[in-house]
This record gives structure tokens, C-alpha cells and sequence, in this order.
């Protein structure tokens, strides 16, 4: 993918809203997960006492800054591993003022066994 320009960073700089900012940090440090409530709405968990609406994280995602593990179901034991993308990584760095490595691109942990990725079934 070739770097976006300038203008191309600016406009996508200015249409991100505090919440989309703050996400984009907590993403980059903090391995994340769509999950699955009993109840069956979905929310990101951050391991930490960060919180990412279930919007934003959709918004990221049209955005083309951030992507999810769509192998895996989000009611499994490892629930969807969430990541920036490489264009969320230079956005991220031009609005931080920072260097995140691109490997802050990668799904972390690396992919887990398929049992763990599968939507539980219920038992008889």
C-alpha cells in the first residue's frame, strides 16, 4: 500500500473525532479483543481500564485505521483480536507526535489454536 500523502493524512486527521484519537492510542498499546456478552451485544475489551465504544471501533474500521480477526467468533475463548492497520499506524503517528513501530499493525497475540477461535457450542 503506498504511503497516503499529506492532504490525504490531513483530511483523515481532521475527521477523526477525540474518542477515534484515544482508541487509536489504546490500540497501539494495548492488545485488544471484540467480545461477546452472554446477552449477545458485543463490546472491546482493552485489558485495561480503557473503554472503546462498540461505534467507534466500527467507525475505525470504515475508516480503514484499524481491522478485527474475522476467523474468530467474538463468543469464542479469545474473542476477535483487534489491531491498527498501516494506515492507522501513520495516522496514529502524525496526531501523536510519536513513532509506533508497524508492527503495531500485527494481530497480537499470534494466531491461537482453531478451538479457541470457534463460537462455543452448547453441551447436551
Amino acid at each position: 500500500m503506498p504511503e497516503p500523502s499529506s492532504a490525504e493524512r490531513s483530511a483523515i486527521r481532521r475527521s477523526l473525532t477525540w474518542q477515534q484519537r484515544a482508541a487509536l492510542r489504546v490500540l497501539a498499546r494495548t492488545p485488544s479483543r471484540i467480545r461477546q456478552r452472554a446477552t449477545g451485544t458485543l463490546y472491546v475489551d482493552t485489558q485495561t481500564s480503557a473503554h472503546i465504544a462498540i461505534a467507534t471501533w466500527h467507525a475505525l474500521e470504515r475508516k480503514g485505521l484499524a481491522h478485527r480477526d474475522l476467523a474468530a467468533h467474538p463468543a469464542s475463548a479469545i474473542g476477535q483480536r483487534l489491531a491498527l492497520t498501516p494506515l492507522g499506524v501513520i495516522v496514529l503517528n502524525d496526531i501523536s507526535g510519536l513513532t509506533f513501530p508497524p508492527s503495531r499493525a500485527q494481530l497480537w497475540p499470534p494466531d491461537p489454536p482453531s478451538h479457541f477461535t470457534c463460537a462455543p457450542t452448547r453441551r447436551r
